[in-house]
């Protein structure tokens, strides 16, 4: 059909003749001029011009001219462009919230361990032991599962401060609702309790949420403030680290892969020292009670009654101030549990020359003696259910099927003083046995 066809505009009677599609002249120049109401014409084959009766005349359709007219190219071209430059805004924040996340590591162990925690499922823990690197070194929670059948993880950080305590208690609280909350005590001793490394640690760890805001608000100095809640601005030179994070960003995988932590957090270093006792003083700084107060009116409020806290056993000889038995007397009249546990260390049967891998942290020797001692001070104190969901219970089951590879792996490790930090699934379940035998 040698015929060129276009749709009418708005045309009544064509309309009413049950038309949608009308002839128009071969010589038609451009559709601007196609009649929208009037007469239709329409070439036959020897060229004639042909007139159908629907009483239109002959003017340029508006539909037509929206469409075909330059102004309406115009506008599209403007449009494609602002939608080319929010499309290259959006990949450019993207990319950006990518590299800060990737780049916001100010120590591997903590932001993994840390990130282990918020891969639990909710009301799934029996315990959350909050505080610095004794609560992951001493205490082995697959072991206390696979003894006890307690449910257990340590929230806390390395030099973790007392400031952090109240929202670390907050995070704890909201998301698993524990039977018992466990402090270590040391963290009140600090001079400095708003150290910018120990709050890092912590608070670049933490995903983006209300509570790490406001953490943030209360307890970061002011001149620090923009660079946590906006943490592109401390790591965007931290590209010399790329390798540091992204193995960070791979151990996360690994944790987010199986669902669930093995380890619960656990680290080590594979060595042991000899005795060698060193004086220290043992004295809460004026900071200290300051965040203790915080932390103690906090705890009330929201009405939490297993709550203990803790003093681990070391090496050092303390001299013990007044200010220790006041902090003692503080918790006891908050109506809250304090053990020193300094003076158990023939009762947990540490070996002061094989247990410690320096001298304020354990080693896999010690923490298998130290993790069954005081899970069981703990259930034979506090009357904590161990029911949990059959889902619950196979992560756990699964979790403790590692203990003996893990354990056997460190102790040989130990044994030969292989030395470097531990705290990855990576690092635990490796094949270690015969290293260094075959010759």
């Amino acid at each position: 059909m040698d015929r060129f066809e276009a749709v009418c505009a708005v045309c009544a009677p064509c309309l009413h003749e049950g038309r949608t599609q009308h002839i128009l002249p071969r010589n038609l120049k451009n559709e601007s001029e196609v009649i929208s109401e009037g007469n239709h014409e329409s070439s036959n084959s020897s060229g004639a011009r042909e007139q159908r009766s629907c009483g239109a005349v002959r003017g340029p359709s508006k539909k037509f001219r929206v469409w075909t007219g330059s102004g309406h190219k115009e506008k599209i071209m403007k449009l494609k462009h602002w939608i080319k430059i929010a499309v290259f805004a959006a990949i450019t924040i993207g990319v950006l919230l990518y590299a800060s996340n990737l780049l916001r590591v100010a120590n591997e162990k903590d932001a993994v361990g840390i990130y282990g925690f918020y891969q639990e499922p909710e009301d799934s823990l029996d315990v959350v032991l909050i505080g610095s690197s004794y609560m992951y070194t001493y205490f082995y929670s697959p072991l206390a599962y696979e003894q006890y059948g307690l449910t257990s993880y340590a929230l806390a950080s390395s030099t973790m401060t007392a400031p952090l305590y109240r929202y670390a208690a907050e995070i704890a609280i909201e998301k698993q609702h524990p039977q018992l909350l466990v402090f270590e005590t040391g963290s009140f001793c600090y001079d400095i309790q708003q150290d910018e490394v120990s709050l890092r640690k912590f608070l670049d760890a933490l995903p983006d949420s209300e509570i790490r805001t406001r953490a943030i608000n209360d307890i970061v100095p002011e001149d620090l403030k923009s660079s946590f809640l906006f943490p592109f601005e401390k790591y965007h030179s931290s590209w010399n680290r790329i390798g540091e994070c992204l193995q960070v960003a791979q151990d996360k995988a690994d944790i987010r892969g199986k669902g669930y932590s093995i380890t619960k957090n656990y680290a080590t270093t594979p060595q042991y020292i000899s005795y060698s006792r060193q004086t220290r003083k043992y004295n809460i700084s004026e900071e200290g009670f300051k965040y203790l107060e915080i932390l103690l009116d906090y705890l009330k409020e929201a009405d939490i009654d297993n709550v203990l806290f803790v003093r681990f056993p070391d090496m050092y000889n303390y001299d013990v101030q007044d200010s220790y038995t006041k902090m003692i007397d503080m918790i006891r009249e908050a109506g809250f549990d304090f053990v020193n546990l300094a003076g158990a260390i023939d009762d947990i049967g540490i070996d002061m020359n094989k247990d410690f891998y320096n001298n304020s942290h354990l080693n896999i020797f010690g923490a298998q003696k130290f993790t069954p001692f005081f899970t069981d001070y703990i259930m034979k104190r506090y009357d904590i259910s161990t029911d949990h969901s059959p889902e619950t219970d196979a992560e756990w089951e699964d979790c403790a099927s590692y203990n003996d590879q893990i354990i056997a792996n460190m102790e040989y490790l130990t044994e030969n003083k292989a030395g470097g930090y531990l705290y990855t699934q990576r690092d635990f379940l490796a094949d270690y046995i015969g290293i260094g035998e075959a010759s």
